[in-house]
């Protein structure tokens, strides 16, 4: 797989899931196992849909990288 990196288009934490709470947006971390319910941040202020994988995260910023990349 091919890694693009776009300054300031990071994923935060790797595709884990984060929640709305209040004004922040934290991590969810008290389900266990590896994935959780929830959205992926990234560091430009994007979220993806509610997704119910890391894997699914980590495409939706794959796709919203190549979005970015596409623009003029």
């Amino acid at each position: 797989m091919r890694r693009t990196n776009i300054r300031g288009h990071a994923l935060r934490s790797e595709g884990k899931a984060y929640v709305r709470y209040g004004q922040d947006w934290v991590r969810q971390s008290w389900v266990n196992g590896p994935d959780h319910i929830g959205r992926g941040l990234c560091e430009c202020g994007a979220t993806s849909e509610v997704e119910r994988s890391n894997a699914a995260r980590q495409r939706w910023h794959a796709a919203h990288k190549a979005e970015v990349q596409a623009q003029p």
